[in-house]
């Protein structure tokens, strides 16, 4: 019978090497399988309900039809097709005039970042300093571009940020400038001059 050899150790090691990365595939595939949806919000347009509302983001494109629906948790959601033609700026956020909500800011994902966002000549009130005013029931306040209300909506009139500070007013109006109203001011009450964070900085006297 002739001696048996033992096996070259570099195939042992091959063999070793070539079970490790078998499980390590494995592994691989089976967290890939469970690993959630990419950011994006797939999941959402995948479960959207409820009827669609129109919106509008050019005035020469005019109102596009089946635009915003409700996710399943009820939050407001631009669909994928708007989303292609939004005009974003460098921080990912681009208005959208809501038929039932208004003006707002949205983000890349469709959701919804920043609600009851006031009209500009025409157009959404941009941002000034990282802020930009927004309104709840009927009062004014002020958001940043990831949404979050920085300045309560404490107020009955705002007028936006300049170089750190703002104008606020309470117990003001607001008042037409012209026939079709258009342009509005706000006026009486008493005046403030606010930071960026919110902090009364000087009283002023009222704009009229």
């Amino acid at each position: 019978m002739p001696a048996s050899r033992s096996l070259p150790i570099f195939f042992i090691f091959a063999v070793v090497l070539a079970g490790l990365l078998h499980g390590a595939m494995g592994t691989i595939s089976q967290t890939l399988q469970q690993k959630p949806p990419t950011p994006g919000h797939q999941s959402d347009f995948q479960t959207l309900n409820g009827p669609a509302t129109s919106c509008l983001f050019d005035f020469e494109r005019g109102e596009v039809p089946d635009c915003i629906r409700q996710t399943a948790d009820g939050k407001p959601l631009v669909s994928q097709q708007v989303l292609k033609l939004l005009d974003f700026d460098s921080y990912g956020v681009a208005p959208v005039l809501s038929a039932r909500e208004g003006w707002m800011y949205v983000s890349r994902t469709g959701r919804v970042l920043i609600s009851g966002v006031p009209s500009m000549d025409n157009w959404a009130d941009s941002f000034h300093d990282g802020l930009v005013r927004v309104v709840r029931n009927k009062k004014y306040g002020f958001a940043n571009r990831k949404g979050q209300i920085v300045i309560s909506t404490n107020y009955d009139g705002a007028m936006n940020f300049g170089k750190g500070k703002a104008k606020v007013c309470s117990r003001c109006e607001s008042k037409c400038v012209d026939r079709d109203c258009e342009y509005h001011v706000f006026a009486g009450g008493e005046w403030f001059q606010i930071n960026t964070k919110g902090i009364v900085v000087a009283r002023i006297r009222p704009e009229n």
